[in-house]
């Protein structure tokens, strides 16, 4: 199969790294999908856009010239054309926007006060 940057194509996830997923394509062709394409917000566990067999799509963002091999984006699929066979039950969870901290500042002084609490606890 000929690839183009930007083309969106089907892959199936074959590898798990903290910082990437590692994927393959038709032909037996390989990729990564780098945490920073996942989404723009942040990523505690990459488990939860992928895991080992599971199969999503994703728009090409470079090709290496010298192996065929591809970097990927899932953040770049259009919603309507999104796929994965990941079961997350997390998927459709509301997501902050870029820059949109509000929730954060609004109950960072209440999260710190209850875990300084449960500290003291502790050391009882």
């Amino acid at each position: 199969m000929q690839y183009e940057v930007g083309q969106l194509i089907i892959g199936k996830v074959t590898k798990v790294k903290p910082f990437a997923l590692f994927m393959e394509f038709d032909d037996g062709v390989q990729g990564l999908l780098h945490i920073s394409e996942i989404s723009d917000s942040y990523i505690r566990d990459i488990e939860r856009y992928g895991t080992v067999g599971d199969e999503l799509k994703v728009q090409i963002v470079s090709i290496d010239e010298s192996n065929g091999f591809l970097r990927v984006s899932l953040k770049k699929v259009p919603p309507a054309e999104a796929y994965s066979t990941h079961n997350n039950n997390m998927r459709n969870a509301p997501i902050c926007e870029e820059g949109d901290f509000q929730a954060l500042q609004d109950h960072l002084d209440e999260w710190i006060q209850s875990t300084l609490q449960e500290a003291r606890k502790e050391e009882k």
